[in-house]
Order: C-alpha cells, then structure tokens, then sequence
C-alpha cells in the first residue's frame, strides 16, 4: 500500500481501495465489446425510475406474477435487443438481460427463463423454419415460453431424463409423454401460469433405438390460456423468494407435436422416420446440444455477481462513513472487515472469471467448447 495512502484518514484510503479495484476489474478487450450496446442498458435504467418498476413488497403472489408479466411485456415492447442477438450479437443480449436484476430479480428470471432458455435454445438448437415460426412471437411476448428439462427425478443429470418422445411415421409427428411422476417436468419457471410454448427435452426413440435427448418446442396453452390436449400442469406454489415466477410441474400424456418442431440443427428426421446425424455419438451430440445453452448459465451467474457488488457498494461505503465507540468508522475493526473483505475479493473474482467467460463465449472456438461449458 504506498505510504500516503497508508497515512491517510479511513476515507481517503477507502476511495484508494475502490479505486484499485476499479483498475484490477478493467478489461479492454471485453469493455470494448460491451461499450457498443451501453446505451442499451442506460435505457433501461431510465426505465427503471418509473414507479411501476419500483418495488412493493406488500404485493399478494398472484399480483406479484402479474406485475412480473406486465414488467417485462413493457421491456419486450421498447425494442432493445432480440432473441436473435443471442446469436447473432451475444454481447448485446448479455447486457440487456443482466441489466433487469438491477431492477428486480423475478423480471430478470422471468426474462431470462423466456428470451435466454425458450428463445435461446429455438435460436441455438432449431434451424431458420423455427426462427421464423416462433421469433416474432418471442420477441413481442405474444408466446411467452418456457425451458423444460430438469424433471423431479433428474436434475442435473440431464441425460437421464425420462420424458420420452417416439416418431408416429403415418401421422408425421413426435408423441412426448411422461411415464412417472418422476419424469414430469419440475420447477419449471413460466409454466404454472403464462408460458404458451415450451423447450422440452425428451429421450427420443427411432424405430426402436434411443438417440438420446432432443429438444422440442410444445404448445402448453391456447391464445385464451387453455391447456392443450394432454397438457396438465400445477403451480409449484409459494417459494422462499422470486415470487413473482410463475414455476410449475408438467406432465405430458401422449402429446403430439408437428415433426417440424423438432429443433433440428444437430440431428433430422425425415418423413418416412429415418434419423440422421453428423454426430453419431449420443453422447458427444448431447454435449453439442448442451453447450449451445451457455448464455443462460453466464447471466444468471453475472446476476448473481451484480447483486453482490450493489451490496458491497452499500456496506462497505456506509462502514466507511459510520463511526461507532467515538469517531473511529466500524470498517477499522477487524471484525467488520472480516465481514466485507473476503466478500469483496470473491465478487471481484467471480467479475474477471465472468470476463473470461464471455469473451471465451463471443469468440465461439470449437475447441473451447469444453471449458466454456465447465465455466458456465
């Protein structure tokens, strides 16, 4: 620490503090990226100062998840990015959907859930007849969507999924359907309420052979919010926090889906039920499948490291500024700095691994495919 900051009052060597910090978190590269689409997030926080985003914590849960859903129908409507930036403009689309949990975490989770884990994984893992079918409806929030993988017996061990899906060669669609309670489809953010279309991940089987998990997009509601045949749902309920997500529990019972929408970049099948992959491990075409969802892991983990460094900004400046046993500021004892300082250098880890991970995600190399998954 040079010497006239070590000489100086608790204040001035708190600014010094900050102030390193702020030149260990700078990252040209990446702030180069991000400068382009600033003027997206400044919107938003503009945005933000309308009272109708501002917090309400008397809210009963069912205003709360309609409140949510008007919030983000007013983000979707100012046009600030798109679910083809996820592709086409990844930075963009990072920055706009972090930005929400500066406001409120529901709407970000909300958001995240329809336009990174619905809309994303269409962009990602469907071809440009599914980017035409559903874009526009993503995008104006006229299909809310949602992401259904994790089933109440399989969570991260997605491979292992029980939703099946079996091709019906004469009426030219897939048949999806839950076996077991296990197999429904569990904590499903969107679906106790709004979601009309979901992502769905089942193990699909050709002419008697497995091929492992594929993605579908399936019709939950009508345009008047009626199930769809074979669709039943329940609320999940009241949660611990985040309630103004609507999470619900899905089962399907031989629900057809057009073959068209099965997303098909990675694996086909044609007409007549024949399958066909470049990929001809399932396990690598897992892999495949599963490493173009990246985005999603990144801007929940940056929201989470945003909400770290709000809190941060608060304590430590009011430790900073607030005396306690005559003038001496609560941030000259140990005990307190135990409290914030450890926290702080985790956030600014957390800041430059975050970094890394999007850059590594921008510039897409195939053989970062791997570590790029691992860091999500």
């Amino acid at each position: 620490e040079p010497s006239d900051v070590a000489t100086a009052d608790t204040s001035t060597r708190g600014i010094a503090m900050v102030s390193a910090w702020s030149a260990l978190l700078h990252d040209e590269m990446h702030e180069s990226y991000a400068a382009r689409h600033m003027h997206v997030r400044e919107k938003l926080l503009e945005a933000f100062k309308d009272p109708f985003f501002q917090p309400d914590y008397y809210l009963s849960i069912p205003a709360y998840r309609e409140l949510t859903l008007q919030r983000l129908k007013l983000v979707a409507d100012m046009k600030l990015f798109s679910v083809v930036d996820y592709v086409e403009d990844p930075m963009k689309f990072q920055i706009a959907l972090e930005t929400l949990a500066w406001c409120d975490y529901s709407l970000s989770i909300k958001a995240g859930v329809h336009f990174s884990l619905c809309g994303g994984t269409i962009a990602k893992l469907g071809t440009a007849k599914h980017h035409r079918k559903y874009f526009k409806g993503i995008d104006t929030l006229t299909l809310p969507g949602c992401f259904g993988m994790t089933e109440l017996g399989h969570g991260s061990n997605v491979m292992g999924i029980e939703t099946t899906a079996m091709y019906d060669r004469e009426k030219k669609e897939f048949i999806i359907h839950t076996p077991s309670d296990e197999a429904s489809k569990f904590w499903i953010g969107g679906a106790a309420l709004h979601a009309k279309i979901c992502t769905v991940f089942a193990q699909l089987t050709i002419n008697g052979k497995q091929e492992g998990p594929h993605a579908f997009v399936v019709h939950l509601r009508d345009d008047y919010g009626h199930l769809s045949p074979g669709v039943r749902i329940e609320d999940n309920g009241p949660k611990m926090g985040l309630n103004g997500v609507d999470n619900g529990r899905i089962w399907f019972n031989h629900v057809r889906v057009p073959k068209d929408d099965l997303l098909d970049a990675f694996a086909t099948v044609d007409d007549k039920g024949n399958y066909c992959s470049k990929i001809q491990s399932v396990s690598q075409r897992f892999a495949v499948t599963v490493g173009a969802l990246t985005a999603g892991r990144t801007i929940i983990a940056q929201s989470a490291a945003d909400a770290s460094k709000l809190g941060l900004i608060i304590a430590i400046r009011y430790s900073l500024k607030r005396p306690q046993f005559g003038s001496k500021p609560i941030m000259e004892y140990l005990t307190h700095r135990l409290r914030l300082i450890p926290c702080l250098a985790s956030t600014v880890a957390w800041h430059l691994a975050l970094q890394h991970l999007k850059m590594i995600a921008i510039h897409n190399k195939p053989e970062d495919s791997k570590l790029l998954h691992v860091m999500s």
